[in-house]
């Protein structure tokens, strides 16, 4: 806050014409507001101008809210520094606001701040500043303006953007509310990050609102949604607009045919977005009605199925779907004679069969049943130990004596 007191103690030969005067030369001195130019006359050594971005406003101002004589319009039209027009000034106002909010209080109030920010109440700097019922009037009903961060407009932002909330999930509550995050974020996956971003107010800062996209073109015929997030990231806007939603696209074009290497190798976060009874919409079984392997995959199957190409369990019951088709086609024992009418190119396949069985269980599943193992691998049958020369009877009995009871009669490691 101005004094004169102070200001006259370090300048004791200054007349009050030097400051007051107009530009005449009456006699009588004519008492006009002082121009911040005629200040700089004095003080250009430590301002380069009156709005200049390097100025500590409060040395000569006082906070807004400490000037209630001012009005609403007044305050309108307070003069803008040239540097809030800069491109980047809504990305980098934030450092600026840490580093002098005594300048920033000069001409603003929380108000300003919360016409955008959603996080108003975890900001320090914000809460620094005072609240004002005049500017509450002027910010009433503006539309408020987001810029776009430059990672934001990467192509992989989209799937690379959890990493970024998990550092600094703040940095995401500058511009997003929770809700918006749930979106797209419906499963568990990403709870302890949402729980970091506030929730929306009422009358507070609305953020950037994110939706579905759905693409121009026709959906595949593959994706179960319709298309709504298998595409790429539809970037926010250069230029920081009013419009406050966004389209959202996250996975690209046929990601439904190539998603289970990313979904087993872990790269991907699939229950931050995805539900488990999403996922058995399509992986639940042969009852599933949309189409999913291409014309004439019947032909062709067998060679992905041995190479282990495809996951066929994770829609197929391997036991009962593939074996009605192959009992059909005369590839599996219909009844449970022993046979080897599939494995006739190998004489001795009956005496080496178990480590193919150790290996791949789900291969032998879709032409044999349980029961055709039993013949020989149970108390009931042949008595021949299916076990391997490292199985551990007792650790597999403490975690499913059931199981055991399939081929013994009683506990074999009862005493």
């Amino acid at each position: 806050m101005f004094s004169h007191r102070a200001h006259v103690a370090k300048t004791p030969d200054i007349a009050c014409a030097a400051c007051h005067a107009s530009a005449d030369t009456s006699p009588w001195m004519h008492v006009a507001p002082v121009a911040p130019e005629r200040c700089l006359t004095c003080h250009a050594h430590a301002a380069s101008g009156h709005l200049a971005a390097d100025n500590a406003c409060a040395t000569c101002h006082r906070p807004l809210a400490a000037a209630p004589r001012l009005t609403a319009d007044q305050i309108a039209s307070l003069p803008q520094p040239p540097s809030h027009a800069a491109a980047d000034f809504l990305t980098a106002h934030g450092a600026l606001a840490r580093a002098n909010v005594e300048s920033c209080a000069v001409c603003h109030a929380r108000e300003s701040c919360a016409r955008c920010h959603v996080d108003v109440t975890q900001t320090p700097t914000i809460m620094a500043l005072a609240s004002d019922a005049r500017v509450a009037q002027l910010e009433h009903g503006r539309q408020p303006v987001y810029a776009t961060p430059p990672d934001h407009r990467t192509p992989e932002f989209a799937l690379a953007h959890g990493t970024s909330a998990r550092a600094s999930p703040e940095r995401c509550a500058i511009c997003h509310a929770r809700e918006s995050c749930e979106t797209c974020h419906v499963g568990e996956g990403a709870r302890d990050v949402l729980r970091k971003i506030p929730s929306a107010r009422s009358g507070g800062a609305p953020g950037v609102q994110l939706r579905q996209a759905t693409p121009a073109a026709a959906p595949s015929r593959y994706d179960p949604r319709g298309g709504a997030r298998f595409a790429s990231l539809v970037a926010h806007p250069d230029t920081a607009q009013p419009d406050t939603i966004h389209r959202v696209r996250v996975h690209p074009a046929d990601f439904v045919r190539t998603h289970g290497a990313l979904a087993a190798s872990g790269e991907l976060q699939c229950s931050s977005c995805h539900t488990q009874s999403y996922c058995s919409q399509c992986h639940a079984g042969e009852r599933v009605t949309r189409r999913y392997h291409p014309a004439n995959f019947l032909a062709s199957h067998a060679p992905q199925a041995y190479g282990r190409e495809t996951d066929c369990a994770s829609c197929h019951s391997t036991e009962a779907f593939c074996r009605s088709c192959h009992r059909q086609a005369g590839l599996a024992a219909k009844t449970n004679a022993r046979s080897t009418v599939f494995h006739n190119a190998e004489p001795l396949w009956l005496l080496q069969h178990g480590g193919a069985a150790r290996q791949d269980i789900n291969a032998c599943a879709t032409c044999h049943q349980q029961t055709y193992c039993l013949q020989c691998h149970s108390d009931l049958g042949s008595r021949i130990n299916p076990h391997g020369p490292d199985f551990d009877a007792a650790r597999m009995q403490s975690k499913n004596p059931q199981l055991c009871l399939i081929c013994h009669f009683i506990n074999p490691l009862a005493k």
